[in-house]
Protein backbone atom coordinates (compact mmCIF):
# COMPACT_ATOMS: atom_id res chain seq x y z
CA UNK A 1 0.00 0.00 0.00
CA UNK A 2 1.25 3.36 -1.50
CA UNK A 3 0.81 6.51 1.02
CA UNK A 4 1.62 10.28 0.34
CA UNK A 5 2.41 12.42 2.70
CA UNK A 6 1.91 16.12 2.93
CA UNK A 7 5.97 16.63 2.78
CA UNK A 8 7.10 16.68 -0.56
CA UNK A 9 10.87 15.30 0.59
CA UNK A 10 8.80 12.43 1.59
CA UNK A 11 7.45 12.17 -1.61
CA UNK A 12 10.32 12.24 -3.72
CA UNK A 13 11.27 8.47 -4.08
CA UNK A 14 7.46 8.26 -6.14
CA UNK A 15 7.76 10.98 -7.75
CA UNK A 16 10.55 10.20 -9.39
CA UNK A 17 9.59 6.57 -10.15
CA UNK A 18 6.31 8.33 -12.19
CA UNK A 19 8.57 10.25 -14.52
CA UNK A 20 10.24 7.43 -15.01
CA UNK A 21 7.40 5.45 -15.91
CA UNK A 22 6.35 8.49 -17.85
CA UNK A 23 9.75 9.07 -20.55
CA UNK A 24 9.60 4.90 -21.36
CA UNK A 25 8.55 4.20 -24.99
CA UNK A 26 5.50 2.53 -25.54
CA UNK A 27 5.54 -0.89 -26.59
CA UNK A 28 3.21 0.37 -29.46
CA UNK A 29 4.59 3.38 -30.04
CA UNK A 30 7.82 2.09 -31.13
CA UNK A 31 6.66 -1.66 -32.43
CA UNK A 32 4.08 -0.96 -35.38
CA UNK A 33 1.15 -3.49 -35.03
CA UNK A 34 0.93 -5.08 -38.12
CA UNK A 35 -2.41 -6.15 -39.50
CA UNK A 36 -3.65 -9.71 -39.76
CA UNK A 37 -2.59 -11.83 -42.75
CA UNK A 38 -5.47 -13.11 -44.55
CA UNK A 39 -5.10 -16.52 -45.76
CA UNK A 40 -6.95 -17.15 -49.13
CA UNK A 41 -8.44 -20.75 -49.63
CA UNK A 42 -7.03 -22.53 -52.10
CA UNK A 43 -8.67 -22.28 -56.04
CA UNK A 44 -9.50 -25.58 -56.11
CA UNK A 45 -11.88 -25.49 -52.93
CA UNK A 46 -13.44 -21.62 -54.31
CA UNK A 47 -17.34 -22.72 -55.58
CA UNK A 48 -17.98 -20.34 -58.58
CA UNK A 49 -21.29 -18.80 -58.55
CA UNK A 50 -23.58 -19.25 -61.81
CA UNK A 51 -24.85 -22.04 -64.03
CA UNK A 52 -23.37 -25.67 -63.82
CA UNK A 53 -21.51 -26.24 -66.97
CA UNK A 54 -20.45 -29.46 -69.06
CA UNK A 55 -17.07 -30.03 -70.91
CA UNK A 56 -19.34 -28.18 -73.65
CA UNK A 57 -20.10 -25.13 -71.94
CA UNK A 58 -23.62 -25.48 -71.97
CA UNK A 59 -25.55 -25.37 -68.80
CA UNK A 60 -25.66 -29.09 -66.71
CA UNK A 61 -28.70 -28.81 -64.45
CA UNK A 62 -29.58 -31.26 -61.51
CA UNK A 63 -32.41 -33.29 -63.21
CA UNK A 64 -29.29 -34.10 -66.37
CA UNK A 65 -27.62 -35.82 -63.37
CA UNK A 66 -30.23 -38.66 -62.79
CA UNK A 67 -30.12 -41.56 -65.16
CA UNK A 68 -32.63 -42.53 -67.40
CA UNK A 69 -34.29 -45.76 -65.33
CA UNK A 70 -34.52 -43.19 -62.29
CA UNK A 71 -36.53 -41.07 -64.20
CA UNK A 72 -38.80 -42.94 -65.44
CA UNK A 73 -39.24 -45.02 -62.17
CA UNK A 74 -40.01 -41.65 -60.27
CA UNK A 75 -42.87 -41.16 -63.62
CA UNK A 76 -43.85 -44.55 -62.58
CA UNK A 77 -44.43 -44.08 -58.99
CA UNK A 78 -45.93 -40.93 -59.26
CA UNK A 79 -49.00 -42.37 -61.12
CA UNK A 80 -48.94 -39.49 -63.78
CA UNK A 81 -49.18 -41.76 -66.76
CA UNK A 82 -51.81 -43.66 -65.79
CA UNK A 83 -53.92 -40.68 -64.90
CA UNK A 84 -52.83 -39.41 -68.38
CA UNK A 85 -54.01 -42.76 -69.91
CA UNK A 86 -57.33 -42.76 -68.03
CA UNK A 87 -58.47 -38.61 -69.22
CA UNK A 88 -57.49 -39.75 -72.84
CA UNK A 89 -59.65 -43.10 -72.80
CA UNK A 90 -62.87 -41.07 -71.23
CA UNK A 91 -62.42 -37.93 -73.51
CA UNK A 92 -62.37 -35.16 -70.81
CA UNK A 93 -60.98 -32.88 -72.96
CA UNK A 94 -57.58 -32.01 -71.19
CA UNK A 95 -54.54 -34.63 -71.60
CA UNK A 96 -53.99 -34.12 -67.52
CA UNK A 97 -56.48 -32.82 -64.76
CA UNK A 98 -54.67 -31.80 -61.47
CA UNK A 99 -54.57 -33.95 -58.61
CA UNK A 100 -57.05 -33.25 -55.64
CA UNK A 101 -54.60 -34.45 -53.26
CA UNK A 102 -52.05 -31.96 -54.51
CA UNK A 103 -54.50 -28.85 -54.52
CA UNK A 104 -52.88 -26.87 -51.67
CA UNK A 105 -56.83 -25.71 -50.56
CA UNK A 106 -60.10 -27.09 -50.91
CA UNK A 107 -61.76 -26.33 -53.89
CA UNK A 108 -64.89 -26.65 -54.66
CA UNK A 109 -66.28 -27.60 -58.00
CA UNK A 110 -68.41 -25.16 -59.92
CA UNK A 111 -72.01 -26.40 -59.59
CA UNK A 112 -72.91 -27.53 -63.14
CA UNK A 113 -76.15 -26.47 -65.07
CA UNK A 114 -79.10 -29.48 -65.76
CA UNK A 115 -79.39 -29.95 -69.59
CA UNK A 116 -83.08 -28.74 -69.33
CA UNK A 117 -82.10 -25.43 -68.01
CA UNK A 118 -79.14 -24.91 -70.60
CA UNK A 119 -81.67 -25.83 -72.98
CA UNK A 120 -84.30 -23.42 -72.09
CA UNK A 121 -81.63 -20.61 -72.15
CA UNK A 122 -80.48 -21.53 -75.71
CA UNK A 123 -84.10 -22.39 -76.63
CA UNK A 124 -84.63 -17.69 -75.48
CA UNK A 125 -81.98 -16.68 -77.41
CA UNK A 126 -82.90 -18.55 -80.40
CA UNK A 127 -86.86 -17.53 -80.28
CA UNK A 128 -85.48 -14.21 -80.34
CA UNK A 129 -83.65 -14.98 -83.33
CA UNK A 130 -86.45 -16.47 -84.94
CA UNK A 131 -88.72 -13.59 -84.02
CA UNK A 132 -86.14 -10.88 -85.65
CA UNK A 133 -85.56 -12.98 -88.72
CA UNK A 134 -89.70 -12.93 -89.27
CA UNK A 135 -89.63 -9.10 -88.91
CA UNK A 136 -86.26 -8.95 -91.43
CA UNK A 137 -88.17 -10.88 -94.12
CA UNK A 138 -91.71 -9.14 -93.41
CA UNK A 139 -89.29 -5.79 -94.24
CA UNK A 140 -88.28 -6.83 -97.50
CA UNK A 141 -91.55 -7.58 -98.59
CA UNK A 142 -92.79 -4.32 -97.63
CA UNK A 143 -95.36 -6.56 -95.33
CA UNK A 144 -96.20 -4.46 -92.82
CA UNK A 145 -94.67 -6.07 -89.29
CA UNK A 146 -97.08 -7.23 -86.56
CA UNK A 147 -96.00 -7.66 -83.38
CA UNK A 148 -98.51 -9.70 -81.57
CA UNK A 149 -98.09 -11.81 -85.20
CA UNK A 150 -93.86 -12.24 -84.97
CA UNK A 151 -94.63 -13.21 -81.07
CA UNK A 152 -97.15 -15.73 -81.72
CA UNK A 153 -94.90 -17.48 -84.25
CA UNK A 154 -92.28 -17.14 -81.61
CA UNK A 155 -94.36 -19.15 -78.58
CA UNK A 156 -95.26 -22.06 -81.97
CA UNK A 157 -91.67 -22.65 -82.58
CA UNK A 158 -90.20 -22.64 -78.81
CA UNK A 159 -91.14 -26.02 -78.40
CA UNK A 160 -89.57 -27.65 -81.48
CA UNK A 161 -86.55 -25.38 -81.09
CA UNK A 162 -86.32 -26.75 -77.23
CA UNK A 163 -86.69 -30.49 -78.31
CA UNK A 164 -83.67 -30.07 -81.08
CA UNK A 165 -81.74 -28.10 -78.58
CA UNK A 166 -81.93 -31.02 -75.31
CA UNK A 167 -81.25 -33.65 -77.99
CA UNK A 168 -78.18 -32.20 -79.34
CA UNK A 169 -77.15 -30.59 -75.84
CA UNK A 170 -77.72 -34.20 -73.91
CA UNK A 171 -75.58 -35.81 -77.10
CA UNK A 172 -72.86 -33.95 -77.80
CA UNK A 173 -70.08 -35.35 -77.14
CA UNK A 174 -71.31 -38.70 -79.61
CA UNK A 175 -69.43 -38.63 -82.60
CA UNK A 176 -72.55 -39.78 -84.39
CA UNK A 177 -74.26 -36.30 -83.13
CA UNK A 178 -71.04 -34.45 -84.37
CA UNK A 179 -72.14 -35.67 -87.84
CA UNK A 180 -75.23 -35.56 -87.95
CA UNK A 181 -75.16 -31.96 -86.65
CA UNK A 182 -73.04 -31.36 -89.86
CA UNK A 183 -75.27 -32.74 -92.25
CA UNK A 184 -77.84 -30.92 -90.95
CA UNK A 185 -76.27 -27.55 -90.95
CA UNK A 186 -75.07 -28.07 -94.93
CA UNK A 187 -78.87 -29.37 -95.38
CA UNK A 188 -79.96 -25.91 -93.85
CA UNK A 189 -77.82 -23.58 -95.54
CA UNK A 190 -78.26 -25.50 -98.91
CA UNK A 191 -82.04 -25.25 -98.70
CA UNK A 192 -82.06 -21.39 -97.61
CA UNK A 193 -79.80 -20.78 -100.71
CA UNK A 194 -82.00 -23.02 -102.89
CA UNK A 195 -85.42 -21.15 -101.41
CA UNK A 196 -83.68 -17.64 -101.76
CA UNK A 197 -83.19 -18.59 -105.36
CA UNK A 198 -85.92 -20.25 -106.58
CA UNK A 199 -88.64 -19.96 -104.44
CA UNK A 200 -91.40 -17.42 -104.65
CA UNK A 201 -91.88 -14.87 -101.60
CA UNK A 202 -94.16 -16.57 -99.45
CA UNK A 203 -92.30 -19.51 -99.32
CA UNK A 204 -89.42 -17.18 -98.55
CA UNK A 205 -91.01 -15.83 -95.79
CA UNK A 206 -92.58 -19.01 -94.19
CA UNK A 207 -89.79 -21.07 -94.09
CA UNK A 208 -86.20 -18.59 -94.36
CA UNK A 209 -86.30 -17.86 -90.44
CA UNK A 210 -86.32 -21.00 -89.46
CA UNK A 211 -83.84 -21.97 -91.52
CA UNK A 212 -81.41 -19.68 -91.20
CA UNK A 213 -82.10 -20.06 -87.10
CA UNK A 214 -80.68 -23.80 -87.17
CA UNK A 215 -78.08 -22.84 -89.00
CA UNK A 216 -77.19 -20.42 -87.27
CA UNK A 217 -77.56 -23.00 -84.11
CA UNK A 218 -75.81 -26.33 -85.34
CA UNK A 219 -72.68 -24.09 -86.67
CA UNK A 220 -72.18 -22.63 -83.37
CA UNK A 221 -72.14 -25.97 -81.84
CA UNK A 222 -69.21 -27.34 -84.25
CA UNK A 223 -65.67 -26.66 -84.26
CA UNK A 224 -63.90 -24.66 -86.79
CA UNK A 225 -63.01 -27.65 -89.16
CA UNK A 226 -66.53 -28.53 -89.60
CA UNK A 227 -67.50 -25.48 -89.56
CA UNK A 228 -64.83 -24.68 -92.45
CA UNK A 229 -66.53 -27.43 -94.28
CA UNK A 230 -70.16 -26.21 -93.89
CA UNK A 231 -69.57 -22.93 -95.26
CA UNK A 232 -67.76 -24.52 -98.52
CA UNK A 233 -70.68 -27.14 -98.83
CA UNK A 234 -72.79 -23.94 -99.14
CA UNK A 235 -70.76 -21.64 -101.49
CA UNK A 236 -70.13 -24.00 -103.88
CA UNK A 237 -73.91 -24.92 -104.07
CA UNK A 238 -74.70 -21.39 -104.24
CA UNK A 239 -72.14 -21.24 -106.93
CA UNK A 240 -73.10 -24.76 -108.72
CA UNK A 241 -76.75 -24.39 -107.98
CA UNK A 242 -77.98 -27.29 -109.33
CA UNK A 243 -81.52 -26.71 -109.22
CA UNK A 244 -81.31 -23.92 -111.54
CA UNK A 245 -83.05 -23.89 -115.09
CA UNK A 246 -82.03 -24.74 -117.83
CA UNK A 247 -84.23 -23.01 -120.37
Amino acid sequence: MVTISEDESDNAPLIKSLKELASEPRQSDSIPIEPPKLEYPNASRIVRAGPNLDANGKPRYLIDEIPDNEKMRLIRESGIMNKYAKDKNHGTGSDVEEDDDLLPYDVEEEPKIPTWMDALIYTVALAAVYGLFEALVNQQYNVDVVFSEILLRMAKSAPAIYFIVYLTSRYRKLRIVHLLILLGSCASGCYFIHLNLHSPRLGIMRRAPGLITMWIYLTFLMDVRPSIINALVVCLFWMIDPFKSKF
